[in-house]
């Protein structure tokens, strides 16, 4: 009955079925937190995908080559333009990004220069964090807005896709934030000394998020985002100031590396640092495409797609680009120094009396904007054409995604690394379903063209149901 229910929804109206929809996704939610808690997920995920290293490092490739060509592309996002260039970018480091450069801006190339083949540890971090993972996202961003423009799923797939997406929303951002939590509560800790409980953090800065999305999304989310990026200048000119000598000499060869080492670092060849840090990178940035990519569409309404792909792959891998050089170049100087790895972003930050207490505000900042942006992008996928969230699944989802975390934190490490590694097992499915988009698209511009002559009425969802259900 239950999915006779779910998946007929004919004489239905949209929000009897969005509010269907809703439900039944919170029910699955609640249960694989239940099962991720009890161990019932395999612990090694990344062991399991290991034989598709390679198409995964392919893949990569392939959205790289997507977005290049996308550059030239004039075909315009549906809906009028809501928001300016500056806005634009602002809201783009509210999707995770900006607590993930945090957590490792400091260690990770230290970290990458225990491996012997690594030619550059600042360049492959840069291969990392900038132009591919944002590639991922344009990637799926392009798909979902030729989806709306000219319905090319059909309703079964789109309703997968749906359940799909919003799962991998939760568990990535569920666990990435477990993570970041820790951090903020590690870091005031370590640097004054004060105990605070993890899941008490959630449950403030949980009200801090509910607080940004009752304001809407310019009055809140907007704002929020704004505030952030101000803030995270303010960081990264600091930063400049009490860089070591050489940051300059070191950023420019580190770049040299990114682009001279490009293939060398990404075609598979089961080298080590490929297997514990790249690839796993790959999985980990595939799996959120669920939660980005929508976002992605809903802002860059009335934009070209070219648009799309210059603002949010070129513009974000610059500033990252200056971030992660001039915090791995201290972590180098201070691993050098004597200053154990696990260590380094704590004695790094403490360079300016400042440094501890912004660090400690942006990680914060920036957790608000994401869950913020996740939430929004949730409930317009899962809600199937609402655009804007009623004030009551506002305040909903930040329930569900406080109770997440919280239960993930009390349960401990290993529930988070299981759930991650769940979402983990799901990048398959979100490259068949891209290989399925690129066919689909390539079928529409055949048919645009009049290189083939379609019959009436006959649209691109009939024809890849009825190739699949003859």
């Amino acid at each position: 009955m239950f999915k006779m229910n779910l998946f007929k929804t004919k004489g239905l109206s949209k929000h009897e079925i969005a509010n269907r929809r809703i439900w039944s996704f919170v029910a699955l939610v609640l249960v694989v937190l239940v099962m991720g808690v009890l161990g019932w997920f395999p612990s090694n995920s990344l062991s399991i995908l290991s034989p598709l290293n390679g198409l995964i490092g392919w893949f990569a490739i392939f959205c790289v080559a997507f977005c290049l060509i996308n550059l030239f592309n004039k075909e315009r996002v549906p809906g009028e333009k809501e928001f300016s260039n500056s806005a634009f970018i602002n809201l783009l480091f509210t999707l995770g990004m900006g607590v993930g450069i945090m957590v490792y801006a400091y260690n990770e190339a230290a970290q990458l220069s225990a491996y012997s083949d690594v030619r550059n540890p600042i360049g492959l971090t840069l291969n990392h964090w900038i132009l591919i993972p944002w590639c991922f996202y344009v990637t799926f961003a392009i798909f979902e807005i030729y989806d709306e423009k000219y319905n090319l799923l059909p309703k079964w797939l789109r309703l997968f896709k749906t359940y799909l997406y919003g799962l991998l929303m939760m568990l990535g951002i569920g666990t990435s934030f477990a993570l970041g939590v820790i951090t903020i509560s590690g870091a005031c800790k370590h640097i004054y000394g004060i105990d605070i409980p993890s899941y008490s953090l959630v449950v403030i800065l949980g009200s801090l998020v509910t607080f940004s999305l009752l304001r809407g999304v310019h009055r809140g989310m907007k704002m929020f985002a704004k505030v952030s990026m101000m803030i995270l200048y303010g960081y990264m000119l600091i930063m400049i100031i009490v860089a070591p000598a050489d940051t300059l000499q070191v950023g420019v060869k580190a770049i040299g590396s990114f682009f001279g080492d490009f293939f060398y670092n990404n075609i598979y060849t089961g080298r080590a640092v490929q297997n514990d840090w790249t690839i796993y990178y790959w999985i980990w940035w595939i799996s959120w495409c669920a939660f980005v990519a929508p976002f992605v569409k809903t802002i860059s309404r009335g934009r070209t797609i070219r648009e799309v792909v210059f603002f949010t792959v070129v513009i974000p891998s610059i500033l990252i680009a200056v971030f992660m050089i001039l915090g791995n170049n201290t972590g180098m100087h201070l691993m050098a120094d004597g200053v154990p790895v696990s260590d380094l972003p704590y004695v790094a930050i403490n360079a300016h009396w400042i440094m501890p207490l912004i660090f400690v505000i942006l990680m914060s900042m920036f957790y608000i904007t994401s869950s913020d942006s996740q939430s929004f992008a949730m409930d317009t996928t899962i809600s199937y054409g609402s655009k804007t969230p009623v004030v009551h699944r506002k305040i909903m989802w930040v329930m569900l995604e406080v109770l997440f975390v919280t239960v993930l934190l009390l349960a401990g490490s290993n529930s988070i690394s299981a759930l991650q590694g769940l979402s983990f097992l799901f990048v398959p499915l979100m490259i068949l379903l891209a290989i399925v988009y690129v066919v689909l698209i390539i079928m529409h511009i055949i048919k645009k063209k009049g290189m083939v002559t379609p019959k009436e009425d006959y649209d691109i969802a009939e024809m890849i149901t009825k190739s699949i259900h003859p």
